[in-house]
């Protein structure tokens, strides 16, 4: 295939995944949501999450994890509530924000995935993997004081948002917010015994997100107890879990970091206008795919949730 056949189904193929205006690039509604797709599966987290659709630049966050009582006495027959209360409840707002980037695509990995499937598909597919994967690092590590980061400084991630927070200390002058940072054990302990309790009713729909070195070291500390469960974590390929809490990795975790929240609660937007614009670049033989998102993420409810920072292992 020369380049003009390549130029020519590359213009066919945007075309076809926009509305039409190559100036525009604004993708059909159900090639964006293709692409939110894979950009929500390229990540473990992001796939965990619950994602809500946003059909304008702005969405409130529904409490209906987290909502408290609901029953009171009525009072009976004879002694009907007549002074009823209503509350209103407190809700976090997700406030999508522009986000650009561009992916280059060289003409032989276009030749080839031509040959092989959809090319419109393959467009998306290669975009969405880099999208998703920088769009979980943001969601995570955000943070607006953070001038220096182009990426970091366009919101407040979890880790910033979360409303309780740990770090690593040093063993004999530990304060009541600090863990032993060369100890696995304690760093998860840690997390745990920080999260309001009436949080904790089912274990088993929260998870540790952590980073390799801390399920690594965790593995490590299991097989030194020299049990069944010791050998089972050296061995076997199944999760690991912390008092009923299972262990998550997440490759786009900071370094020393681990998040615990149950993974509805963390929640994030993606605003359906998403953009894709080809820009050729002959001399180098490629094509840069420059993709536009608007996109937010917080908490249904911080309080549900713990970050430690600091972990340096053994």
């Amino acid at each position: 295939m020369n380049t003009q056949e390549l130029l020519t189904k590359l213009d066919g193929a945007v075309k076809a995944i926009t509305r039409g205006d190559m100036g525009q690039g604004l993708l059909t509604p159900e090639k964006a949501n293709q692409f939110i797709r894979v950009v929500q599966d390229s990540t473990p987290l992001l796939s965990m999450a619950r994602r809500l659709t946003m059909n304008a630049p702005t969405r409130d966050i529904d409490r209906i994890l987290f909502n408290g009582r609901i029953l009171a006495g009525t009072g009976g027959d004879q002694n009907p509530v007549t002074n009823e209360k209503k509350t209103v409840p407190y809700l976090n707002k997700l406030d999508a924000q522009e986000l650009g980037g561009f992916v280059g695509v060289t003409d032989t990995t276009l030749e080839d995935n031509i040959e092989r499937a959809n090319f419109e598909d393959t467009i998306i597919q290669l975009l969405g993997d880099a999208t998703g994967r920088d769009l979980e690092y943001l969601f995570l590590a955000g943070d607006k004081s953070l001038s220096a980061d182009p990426l970091l400084k366009v919101t407040d991630g979890w880790l910033k948002k979360t409303a309780n927070k740990v770090t690593g200390g040093t063993a004999g002058s530990l304060t009541a917010s600090q863990f032993d940072k060369t100890k696995v054990d304690d760093l998860l302990n840690k997390l745990l015994s920080v999260v309001p309790k009436k949080y904790m009713t089912d274990l088993s729909q929260w998870r540790y997100f952590v980073t390799w070195d801390i399920l690594d070291d965790y593995r490590d500390a299991l097989r030194e107890r020299q049990t069944a469960l010791g050998d089972f974590a050296q061995t076997g390929a199944n999760q690991l879990a912390f008092k009923g809490i299972i262990l998550e990795y997440v490759p786009q975790m900071p370094l020393g970091t681990a998040l615990l929240a149950p993974p509805n609660n963390l929640v994030y937007g993606l605003y359906r206008d998403v953009k894709i614009e080809p820009d050729r670049v002959p001399k180098e033989r490629k094509t840069d795919f420059v993709v536009t998102v608007r996109a937010d993420a917080h908490f249904e409810d911080e309080n549900a949730s713990a970050v430690a920072t600091g972990y340096v292992g053994v």
